[in-house]
């Protein structure tokens, strides 16, 4: 898709949902605060003039070098792609179901309890849960689920990314259960380390 055809779509969506900042494809609702959320549009290979609008949230105090659209869903449904012709449809999609969506997840308090989360398969999404429940003071909670996310990794000992993210819930949870304030020290150094690779320091 053209640039010029991609920035229609942005702005009419902006125009649509007020306090969206726009930094090259990501649409980053604010403000930022220490959970990402908007929308991120993605080219096709399938369609040149046409991309996916993915609603999506992304705890950034769970480590990331990229924008993670696990947490979400393309509007529209997984195939559909939208056109600069669409931009107003697309607005509206994002306004009509994307708001809803990230809308309310302003922080880790909100992703603890948000029922999307519940009983994922997915270990991205038990290491969001699990983190927000440590970053909102659920000690009990969160101890818990790192640890069930941790075994439930054990099977796999030679997958990098696998031991890496076992190795990184057993270490919050220790520090969790013994020294809550480190924690917390963590998740923000890790915050930092994620806004900084994903350039986010001028998202407001």
């Amino acid at each position: 898709m053209k640039h010029t055809d991609k920035r229609r779509i942005a702005r009419a969506i902006r125009n649509a949902v007020p306090g969206l900042y726009e930094k090259g494809n990501l649409l980053a609702a604010t403000p930022r605060g220490r959970v990402l959320r908007g929308i991120y549009l993605e080219g096709s290979s399938a369609d040149p003039h046409g991309v996916y609008l993915s609603m999506f949230v992304q705890p950034l105090y769970v480590p990331a070098t990229t924008i993670a659209l696990s947490l979400g869903d393309r509007l529209g449904g997984g195939c559909k792609t939208w056109s600069a012709d669409e931009a107003e449809a697309a607005a509206a999609i994002v306004r009509e179901q994307g708001v809803p969506f990230f809308g309310p997840m302003t922080s880790p308090e909100d992703l603890a309890s948000w029922s999307y989360l519940d009983d994922r398969p997915d270990e991205y999404g038990q290491e969001a849960k699990a983190y927000s429940l440590i970053a909102a003071e659920r000690y009990i909670e969160g101890i818990r689920a790192l640890r069930k996310l941790a075994d439930s990794l054990r099977d796999d000992q030679d997958i990098p990314w696998v031991i890496k993210t076992r190795d990184r819930a057993e270490q919050l949870a220790a520090l969790a259960e013994s020294n809550p304030p480190a924690a917390h020290q963590l998740l923000a150094q890790w915050e930092a380390e994620t806004v900084a690779a994903l350039r986010l320091q001028d998202v407001p």
